[in-house]
């Protein structure tokens, strides 16, 4: 049966077109949050990394150091802002143990600071604290707090008038002598 009047339908009407890039859009939007979210992700995880590697650089440093840390002789805690010591006998030390010999405790003080300074400078607003106890075994807890980078989405519906609260983010390594 030929129909001599009947056409062939051709192409798309223009509501499918429509429809169509609205669901393309959709998706698009969908990728491009994910995206967002694998940065921050990533940033928060290259962080805790970064501070992983400070701690267990500070612990080496104080086995390297083992007659100073193990006799006992630090105060209990030491807190570390930037190249700050609370402990003020090490902190008046300023011996640069580079360019000479340098005591146990002369040493302690140079890798305390010089530990604090690089602390800050890969993960800036960083507190760290360093809690030492004799016993059996001998231990050190090193333990770093800093506040993440973080994202909010607000809607224009549902935007409310309380900020978002900053969370704090801690590490802990225990070092045993």
């Amino acid at each position: 049966m030929n129909r001599p009047f009947a056409s062939p339908p051709r192409g798309f009407t223009l509501l499918e077109v429509l429809v169509a890039l609205v669901i393309i859009s959709l998706g698009l939007l969908g990728i491009a949050a994910m995206q967002a979210s694998a940065i921050v992700n990533t940033h928060a995880s290259q962080t805790e990394s970064v501070v992983s590697i400070e701690a267990r650089s500070l612990a080496d440093a104080m086995q390297a150091n083992f007659n100073y840390w193990k006799n006992g002789s630090f105060p209990a805690t030491i807190a570390v802002a930037s190249s700050t010591l609370s402990d003020a006998t090490l902190e008046g030390i300023s011996t640069n143990c580079t360019q000479t010999a340098c005591k146990p405790q002369e040493l302690a003080a140079y890798d305390l600071k010089q530990w604090g300074t690089q602390l800050q400078s890969q993960v800036p607003g960083a507190t760290a604290n360093i809690t030492c106890q004799i016993a059996s075994p001998d231990e050190c807890t090193i333990q770093i707090t800093w506040q993440p980078k973080t994202t909010v989405a607000i809607s224009k519906g549902t935007q409310s008038s309380v900020p978002a609260t900053p969370t704090t983010v801690s590490y802990t390594l225990v070092n045993q002598f």
